[in-house]
């Protein structure tokens, strides 16, 4: 008999990572490698100490280590960090990963360059959402560079309430998503092909404006925060951003 089970999505949940595995996945090295040069044209980016904040599997960090950068990796994902530190050996590269969170971080003026790319922030609380940027700042020298390029849900006035569904290997995939209040609301359902399977996550994930996200930076210290709405340093619109360029 199949079963069928519900979850809470949260980056903390191994059910969760499996899930963004299986629907959303990480970039591949190719296309990781075209956004490290891009990252590193659009900020002039030499070989420096940098931190990856929510570094997943890795995939970025380590075409940074292959630069030249000394290079530490942060996630709270056992799995993902598991695979990271598993290439890295592979590979004959060094990188520094830890298993925490941006609020856990007690280093001081410690990196030129923190990066936080694809980086979602709608699940943190209130509580939790300032410390993050703040210990961010804090980490970084003075004069560092700070490059947030958001992942998750905007407010932007586009958004348009979706219901999707499709095939792949192993899985049907259906999705349901909305903007309630001021958070997305989504429901993904994951039907196993061959057992009939189905996990249900129910997912609730706070939306931002261009001007509540600059604000939010601001607080944590960053008083120059450039915005664009891509790595190509088109200019942000209140209907089209996501890369803040941060400066201590």
């Amino acid at each position: 008999m199949p079963s069928r089970k519900f979850f809470k999505w949260s980056w903390d949940s191994a059910e969760s990572q499996e899930s963004f595995v299986k629907t959303v996945g990480f970039d591949d090295p190719q296309k990781s490698y075209l956004q490290v040069k891009q990252i590193e044209t659009l900020l002039n980016l030499k070989p420096c100490k940098m931190i990856d904040i929510g570094c997943g599997n890795g995939r970025q960090t380590q075409i940074f280590a292959r630069e030249g950068y000394d290079v530490s990796g942060i996630d709270i994902s056992e799995k993902f960090l598991r695979e990271a530190c598993e290439n890295a050996k592979k590979e004959n590269i060094r990188v520094h990963y830890q298993r925490m969170r941006a609020s856990q971080l007690r280093q001081r003026e410690e990196y030129d360059f923190a990066l936080a790319y694809h980086h979602s922030i709608g699940f943190l609380s209130e509580e939790e959402l300032p410390l993050h940027f703040a210990g961010i700042y804090d980490c970084l020298k003075a004069g560092g560079i700070f490059l947030f390029e958001m992942a998750g849900p905007k407010l932007d006035g586009k958004f348009i309430p979706c219901k999707s569904w499709e095939e792949r290997e192993n899985d049907f995939i259906l999705v349901d998503k909305k903007i309630e209040r001021g958070y997305r609301e989504e429901l993904c359902i994951l039907i196993d092909k061959k057992t009939g399977n189905i996990q249900e996550f129910h997912e609730k994930q706070r939306a931002f404006s261009l001007d509540e996200l600059k604000n939010i930076l601001g607080a944590a210290g960053f008083k120059d925060v450039q915005t664009y709405a891509d790595l190509e340093k088109t200019p942000a619109t209140e209907s089209a951003f996501g890369v803040f360029v941060c400066i201590k």
